[in-house]
């Protein structure tokens, strides 16, 4: 009863909020039809002037009597004139346009041709939602109904995509001919393959008198809601009017009364443009103004007077140079040398438009030329590009050229360089910004660049902002935590953050962690900074113990690589204090997230991007070593908080990046740190003999790296630096970890009684030190120590110890005293097997041993395939020779058992009738013999030898041939893909060892339960005693730390330097 009352609520909750929304949307579409007819109006003739030139009766309107209006008077005196002889009545054609047969909609409105220009962009942006436009394309001309040019369709697509890429509305005639058809079909493409969200803007604004079928967009009714007309498209019609193009968004008709007359649009578009230009926008990356570029090719005398009109009005134009007509004519002339005349004027105008030009009578013939001078007047507003030369950058650099010269030379804003210089990041035209606004003459403060720096970050413009670097901007002093907090929220994918979110979940390391943590900062920042909004303070405020307002740059470096911003990272990594610290992060975070991103190009590019700044770190690092080995070893270990508290050589490791562990400085280092104090040139043998003759430790038999300044010391100093060698320590362990192996197997072979002797329990308590060595291991690397295998068989061979101590001192059971003993020779397997890690320092062994563990995960798929012959080959065997097998441990041998020792060699004799022996089978299976064949009624063996024998056959072909071959070939191209790379594998693993015993105590096996008793000791009394809590060191604060650093920065200009002119050469060769 419940379930149907909740079900009936939920109804009637859907119901309601459905019923909601409907009343919403016939609220707006109601507001909106009243917007319209209050501020809107068309134009209808009311006096009747009768045209003589015409046969039919028709006024001057080009509408005959019969289509005026009701009280129409009769006009006989005066010249017609739209404004004394027509007047405004509210407008009834607006609304949603559908294309018959053509599935496509819009919105159109019918208005006076002397409609407000500001009562009309407010219909398009509040009233139709359109954006703020962030650019204006005027295209003018073509016109006719005519085939384009193929060079001049890809003009036009480069158009589209540019006003699609940069929010720009596009104004054209809006019929379906000429250019202004093709403008429509490529917008339409581009509406197809992108986001309703992405969609190009494409106004057209054609005259309501040249319109064919318009009747169709006369509302029927005086209804309040919303409109929805059906327009008919008839391309066949032979008629001075034309069809609307059904491939453009918005259609504004406009209206003077008349039927026929073109072009009397003209007026009303260019007020609109002008006003658009005029508008203040504070966001705009222009100065604040809309821009508009007139975009001309082809066209006559209409196209001729927009051109004048657009200069008049200072917007720039575009002219194609090769398309035709007035085009060609304007082009010819902007490239002319010498003065410009009349007759030069005519003679472009005779040999590019010699038809029209015969029509024209003298005095339009001295307009047209009058409208050309006074066009080439203004040469800076004119950027011709030739139709055959016109590339995909050649359109956009054209625009980007006219808007700036338009900008540059106007005198509102020619000195206004930071608008300047928004245009040209914004087109991404540094030669422009080069050699124009960063000139000698002129000097920029840090702060004026800092708005187009924001803006170039945001756009991923990497060569902008290096040029702002280059002429003044303080990076350091731009990073403030508002900058931040706005880059890592409003600029951040939210992709990235999902993706950085399931690394650190699935890795769990420090710097992931780290990462995450502070992006999550910075969003948590913003979210505050939100819901305080209305208070006066606007400051955002981290957690005190982030390390973000000390390192800016490492946090602005680490936002461009996470979100793959290739060329703008390396350009922000040169400025960062640690580049190789930096390197190596920056390779760690994009191989963390390469793994976990679903699309495979994202992945492959961020572990290309992970490999080139991995070849960075080394390359700087050899650079570093060659000019300085101890500042550079100090590099190595040089950590900072901004990295999660890492240093190179951890972050190194983490992301595996072989190819640095592998160089001889970071090698030589690791020696060092293997031998300690012993000179490297020491033979291995001398110090393993001073292991058992320690005199000659201070006989000079052992060379060491430093010699004592205090005689009296000197033996003593020697004694100490030997012993805590770690290679000493590890020859100890190895030593006494053979004699622990060879006394365990004594133990088990000889000595192991119903009650433990004393070498049992001797071994007990070398196997009790083992467990505190592993204790500490755990407690020092927390959840990391697991991510070992090593340490988890160490961890597994301790407690199969245990377990069969547990067995083994219960010595009253025989069978669990047994137990005990089978245990304990198992755990000797895994206990010998660790003997195989001590041999990764091995230079030769070492290769080997890893070729092993990899081939054992090609033994583990090839496992995976031969089960599935095993067991199809088994079960389909079992089931034809014998019925009924109930035993489990002989369906197993059957099953299992016997066709995996087929697979090396061992042919089944059971399914061969004629090779059957019934003596090793039973019948009952009450004996410990596998059951026998079915008989048949002659007690044969009712088996069908044609399918045994066969069946047999095939498998043996199967595995013995195919898949062990098949496994021969993976373990081979193991083989094959370690010793390729033999050596770099081998010192990457070799850090690993080196860590492990620089990290343990220097005190050989099994001594050094004295010293775990100790520290056990002195954490118990520091818990019990009252500690102060210590500040914790912040990076960067010793001046060892800021002199390395000063060095590094040193050495990072050489490295830039010479890879600089290293490209120079090349592109040069």
């Amino acid at each position: 009863m419940r379930s149907r009352r909740n079900g009936t609520l939920e109804s009637s909750k859907s119901l309601y909020s459905s019923i909601s929304r409907s009343s919403d949307l016939l609220c707006n579409e109601s507001d909106l039809v009243h917007f319209i007819r209050d501020n809107f109006k068309k134009r209808e003739c009311v006096f009747f002037t009768k045209d003589a030139k015409s046969n039919d009766n028709l006024c001057k309107c080009g509408y005959p009597k019969s289509q005026h209006v009701e009280g129409t008077q009769i006009n006989s005196q005066e010249k017609w004139n739209y404004k004394k002889h027509t007047k405004e009545l509210p407008t009834d054609a607006f609304g949603d346009i559908e294309f018959e047969n053509m599935g496509k909609r819009g919105k159109y409105i019918r208005l006076s041709c002397d409609t407000d220009s500001e009562t009309l962009y407010d219909l398009m942006t509040q009233k139709w939602h359109l954006k703020t436009p962030n650019l204006i394309i005027s295209v003018t001309g073509g016109a006719k109904n005519f085939a384009l040019k193929p060079r001049m369709r890809k003009i036009v697509s480069r158009l589209i995509y540019i006003a699609q890429s940069k929010g720009a509305w596009i104004f054209t005639g809006g019929t379906h001919y000429g250019l202004m058809k093709y403008i429509g079909e490529v917008v339409r493409d581009n509406t197809i393959s992108r986001s309703s969200e992405e969609n190009v803007v494409a106004i057209g604004i054609a005259s309501w008198g040249m319109i064919s079928n318009r009747e169709g967009l006369i509302r029927n009714c005086d209804a309040e809601a919303y409109y929805s007309a059906h327009y008919i498209m008839d391309d066949l019609k032979r008629d001075p009017l034309y069809c609307l193009d059904n491939n453009h968004t918005h259609l504004i008709l406009v209206d003077n009364g008349t039927h026929g007359y073109p072009s009397i649009e003209a007026k009303l578009r260019m007020q609109l443009e002008k006003y658009i230009s005029e508008r203040i926008i504070p966001d705009s990356n222009y100065g604040g103004k809309i821009p508009i570029v007139c975009f001309v090719q082809g066209g006559g005398k209409e196209t001729l007077k927009a051109i004048n009109t657009a200069v008049k009005s200072k917007i720039p134009c575009v002219v194609v140079e090769g398309s035709g007509q007035i085009a060609d004519v304007i082009a010819s002339l902007v490239e002319a040398e010498g003065t410009m005349t009349s007759s030069s004027v005519k003679e472009k105008l005779l040999r590019y438009l010699p038809r029209t030009l015969s029509r024209l009578a003298e005095e339009e013939t001295e307009s047209w030329i009058r409208w050309i001078k006074e066009v080439l007047e203004n040469p800076h507003l004119l950027t011709v590009i030739k139709i055959e030369e016109a590339g995909d950058e050649i359109v956009s650099n054209a625009i980007s050229y006219a808007l700036y010269k338009a900008f540059s030379t106007n005198e509102q804003d020619k000195d206004n360089w930071n608008g300047q210089l928004k245009l040209l990041l914004e087109w991404n035209q540094l030669e422009l910004a080069s050699d124009d606004i960063f000139t000698n003459d002129r000097r920029w403060e840090s702060a004026d660049l800092q708005d187009v720096m924001f803006t170039a970050l945001v756009k991923d413009r990497p060569k902008f902002v290096r040029l702002f670097l280059e002429n003044g901007l303080n990076l350091r002093k731009f990073l403030t935590k508002e900058v931040l907090t706005e880059l890592y929220t409003n600029n951040f994918s939210s992709l990235v953050f999902k993706n950085l979110q399931i690394a650190k979940n699935s890795y769990n390391d420090s710097l992931l962690t780290f990462v995450w943590k502070m992006v999550e900062d910075f969003r948590r920042g913003a979210k505050k900074e939100d819901k305080n909004v209305k208070e006066d303070s606007m400051e955002i405020h981290l957690p005190e113990a982030s390390p973000i307002p000390r390192h800016p740059l490492q946090a602005l470096f680490i936002w461009a690589v996470l979100q793959n911003k290739k060329e703008l990272s390396k350009v922000i990594w040169e400025q960062t204090r640690g580049c190789t610290l930096a390197a190596l992060g920056a390779s760690k975070l994009l191989k963390s997230l390469a793994k976990v991103k679903n699309d495979i190009n994202a992945a492959g590019e961020s572990e290309e991007l992970a490999n080139e700044y991995e070849t960075r770190a080394v390359e700087l690092f050899t650079e570093c070593y060659s000019s300085d080995e101890e500042l550079a070893e100090q590099l190595l270990v040089y950590s900072c908080e901004a990295w999660g508290g890492s240093n190179c050589l951890e972050l190194a490791v983490e992301a595996k990046d072989q190819q640095f562990i592998a160089q001889p400085g970071v090698q030589n280092f690791l020696s060092k740190q293997w031998y300690g104090e012993i000179s490297r040139d020491t033979k291995n043998w001398k110090i393993i003999l001073c292991l058992f003759l320690f005199p000659l430790i201070g006989c000079g038999f052992i060379s060491f790296r430093k010699k004592p300044e205090e005689r009296n010391k000197k033996l003593f100093l020697y004694y100490a630096s030997f012993f805590m060698s770690p290679f000493v320590v590890f020859s100890w362990n190895v030593i006494f970890y053979i004699v622990f192996l060879l006394l365990f197997a004594y133990v088990l072979l000889m000595d192991f009684q119903k009650e433990p002797t004393l070498l049992e329990l001797v071994l007990y308590g070398l196997v009790f030190v083992l467990l505190c060595d592993e204790v500490r291991q755990w407690y020092m690397s927390g959840t990391k120590y697991f991510s070992d295998s090593w340490n988890v068989m160490d961890t597994l061979g301790i407690f199969y110890f245990i377990a069969g101590i547990v067995f083994r001192f219960n010595s009253s059971n025989e069978k669990s005293w047994y137990s005990g003993r089978v245990i304990f020779c198992l755990d000797y397997i895994i206990f010998t097997m660790r003997l195989v890690h001590i041999f990764t320092v091995s230079r030769n062994l070492g290769p080997k041993i890893i070729m092993l563990q990899r081939m054992m995960i090609d033994v583990f798929f090839f496992l995976f395939l031969f089960a599935v012959w095993m067991v199809a080959f088994g079960v389909a065997r079992q089931g034809i020779l014998r019925k009924n097998e109930h035993r489990w441990e002989w369906i197993f041998r059957s099953v299992i058992y016997e066709p995996y020792l087929a697979m090396f060699g061992q042919y089944p004799d059971d399914i061969d009738g004629t090779t059957y022996n019934f003596e090793h089978c039973t019948f009952t299976g009450n004996e410990s013999k596998p059951l026998c064949v079915e008989l048949d009624s002659s007690n044969r063996p009712r088996f069908p030898e044609w399918v045994t024998i066969p069946l047999g056959c095939v498998y043996m072909l199967s595995t013995n041939i195919l898949l062990v071959n098949l496994l021969i070939a993976m373990f081979g191209y193991t083989v094959g893909s370690v010793q390729e790379n033999n050596d770099q594998v081998w010192k990457f693993q070799r850090y690993f060892l080196v860590q492990e015993y620089c990290s343990r105590l220097t005190i050989p096996f099994p001594f050094v339960i004295f010293a775990y008793v100790y520290m056990v000791l002195r954490k118990l009394l520091r818990c019990c005693c009252k500690n102060e809590n210590k500040q914790p060191s912040t990076c960067c604060s010793r001046n060892e730390d800021n002199e390395t650093l000063a060095w590094e920065a040193v050495m990072k200009e050489n490295y830039l330097v010479r890879i600089n002119t290293k490209a120079n050469d090349s592109t040069e060769e």
